[in-house]
């Protein structure tokens, strides 16, 4: 995937694999900014008027993907909002653009043996599932991510975050 010509950065996005903190860090970063928060998975819900595990098990993994493609695309220009996507919007190169034109993306690591596994579909079957999931996601991640940040816990990622984004936009 190749970096596309950036406008200054007047959102935050935050990646990583499911379980990894993404809302409630981004959420505390929304906080810390005073900006609204955009959990993406719940624009989802709103714009399919379903429950994600039920579009998966309707509908497939594609469907989804394509809802989330829609919904990403129509926070592009937003500004001042953080927006916490969901673990496998990076899959799709198209979601880029509509995260990184206008946005900082801010990668969130945390062990695998740490992450919640809870009403995350594509993270059902344990350990052997994270790690899958892991080798086959993480080039993509490090390809979207601007920067990459441990989950220390919430308030003090989210303080990193915000104090990383405003020393890079000065």
């Amino acid at each position: 995937m190749e970096k596309i010509e950036r406008k200054e950065p007047k959102k935050i996005v935050i990646i990583g694999m499911p379980g990894a903190g993404k809302t409630t860090i981004g959420q505390a970063v929304a906080r810390n900014a005073g900006w609204k928060h955009i959990d993406l998975d719940e624009e989802i819900i709103k714009h399919a008027q379903m429950e994600i595990p039920k579009i998966f098990e309707q509908f497939g993994e594609p469907h989804f993907r394509a809802i989330e493609k829609e919904v990403m695309g129509s926070f592009r220009e937003e500004e001042n909002v953080v927006i916490s996507t969901g673990g496998g919007t990076i899959i799709d190169p198209e979601n880029y653009p509509p995260m990184g034109e206008n946005g900082r993306i801010y990668q969130i690591l945390r062990p695998l043996e740490e992450l919640s596994t809870d009403g995350r579909p594509l993270s059902a079957g344990g350990m052997e599932r994270l790690q899958e999931l892991w080798r086959t996601r993480k080039e993509k991640y490090e390809a979207f991510a601007d920067v990459q940040k441990n989950n220390v816990g919430i308030k003090e990622t989210g303080k990193e975050i915000w104090e990383e984004y405003q020393e890079y936009i000065k």
